[in-house]
């Protein structure tokens, strides 16, 4: 995995976390890895077994930026620079 990818952009969130997220975490698309919905998004953040944080929305209906800052302060949350 390349741990220097640095996210631009709202739509590479689950890859940014993918990439990031230290072990013992994993980030799960919903209802499963091949869903395609163009706006709609439904992310599980977990923490071993135990869902750690959910994350549902439309791409179109969120501010610009408003996933980059999520997933800086998720990693921020769990002690990742």
């Amino acid at each position: 995995m390349n741990k220097g990818f640095e996210i631009n952009s709202d739509l590479e969130f689950y890859c940014y976390l993918k990439t990031k997220l230290p072990e013992g975490y994993k980030i799960v698309a919903e209802p499963s890895p091949n869903y395609y919905s163009e706006w709609d998004y439904h992310y599980k953040i977990f923490k071993g077994k135990e869902l750690f944080k959910e994350c549902t929305g439309n791409y179109k209906k969120i501010a610009d930026g408003a996933l980059i800052k999520e997933a800086k302060n998720l990693l921020n949350k769990i002690g990742v620079k």
